[in-house]
């Protein structure tokens, strides 16, 4: 992969990202605008609103991780890199790109199996498996890799400064 095409996979990737943190938003927007609405005016709520909500803002939190790792843009406190020399600032950059490459890899293994254990059980008002709040903690964990795996290639390939 060359430096072009990195940079237009993380340019894709970013702008899907950031619509889509839009469109869960929005949509979180909605559905408690509506509920509001049907609760308090008509004194009568839909049952699924909650648990929709909930997934929605699950796949909010998920979606804005990859999309915080990918851009460096996640809050970093700098406890250790201000005392270390440039070198030692890129290595310990990429020991944390490692360490999130690998996190979310066993993230990943471990949710397969949590999906498991919930398929076939039903989700309260929605009458659905209970394995589909799970789905974005598997999505996550293989997106933080896929960010991380990015990240890292431009700190090894091309000897980024850290930033």
């Amino acid at each position: 992969m060359d430096e072009a095409m990195e940079a237009g996979l993380r340019r894709v990737l970013t702008w899907v990202l950031s619509r889509l943190t839009g469109c869960l938003v929005a949509g979180l927007v909605v559905l408690a605008f509506t509920q509001v609405v049907l609760r308090y005016v008509f004194n009568s709520a839909l049952l699924w609103v909650e648990e929709v909500s909930v997934m929605a803002l699950i796949w909010l939190a998920w979606v804005g991780i990859v999309y915080l790792w990918l851009t460096r843009a996640h809050i970093a406190v700098d406890l250790i890199s201000g005392i270390l020399p440039a070198a030692g600032s890129r290595w310990q950059a990429i020991a944390i790109d490692l360490l999130a490459l690998i996190g979310g890899g066993a993230l990943v293994l471990v949710s397969l199996g949590t999906l498991e254990i919930y398929a076939g059980m039903e989700l309260g008002s929605l009458e659905i498996d209970a394995d589909v709040k799970y789905y974005p903690v598997t999505a996550g964990g293989a997106g933080l890799s896929c960010a991380a795996a990015l990240n890292l290639w431009r700190r090894l390939v091309h000897v980024e400064p850290v930033s």
